[in-house]
């Protein structure tokens, strides 16, 4: 990304974000400073393959931090693609959008049928968060303004923020102790071994 940057910077003479938004580039140069930028942004939403980092990040970092990490840092990689890739290099965008729909989808079913899979609690976030974060890179590519809206409303509310920070953690607190010494969900025992998943209710 940064030898995008100065590519830009020697091919029009400013890093000026007005000025390159109305400064035009051949189709050819914005395919290859649209892959240069997709590089950088695509490890930071995370995308599949690139995703790897964000499960073991959660699961290394205390609570505060993984709230922290899906808050902010995870929205950088999106905010990338809105601010500078789709308004700076609406040709490239095109080309490549039916790529983003592609591997985004690939990234939401695999992440998904990964997050089966896991017993730590802080795993099944994390995984769950990589295909929360490509539905919102599915909304943002997506040209229709009806579609787009919601998916970026609905992609990493607040309830998942919650789950981030009711999820134990072993770090240890101010008194020495810790919280729960646990993240394995088939070993923490409590309303999850009582109740069942869908309420029963009788008819009137």
């Amino acid at each position: 990304m940064l030898l995008a940057i100065l590519l830009i910077l020697l091919q029009t003479g400013t890093t000026d974000l007005q000025i390159l938004l109305t400064t035009e580039l051949s189709e050819r140069r914005q395919i290859f400073l649209w892959i240069a930028f997709f590089a950088s942004f695509a490890v930071k939403v995370p995308m599949v393959p690139v995703h790897i980092w964000l499960p073991e990040a959660h699961v290394e970092a205390p609570t505060a931090g993984s709230v922290i990490l899906a808050g902010i840092l995870l929205k950088l990689g999106t905010y990338g693609f809105l601010r500078f890739s789709i308004p700076m290099f609406p040709e490239a965008t095109l080309f490549f959008t039916p790529f983003i729909y592609t591997l985004s989808a690939i990234a939401i079913i695999y992440t998904s049928l990964t997050t089966l899979r896991q017993i730590d609690l802080k795993k099944i976030i994390a995984y769950s968060s990589v295909a929360h974060m490509n539905l919102v890179t599915i909304g943002m590519f997506s040209r229709a303004a009806a579609v787009r809206s919601p998916i970026l409303s609905y992609g990493h509310t607040s309830p998942k923020h919650v789950c981030r920070a009711c999820a134990p953690s072993t770090q240890p607190t101010s008194n020495g102790g810790e919280n729960i010494a646990c993240r394995n969900k088939s070993l923490i025992r409590g309303v999850s071994k009582r109740l069942p998943p869908v309420p029963k209710t009788k008819a009137p």
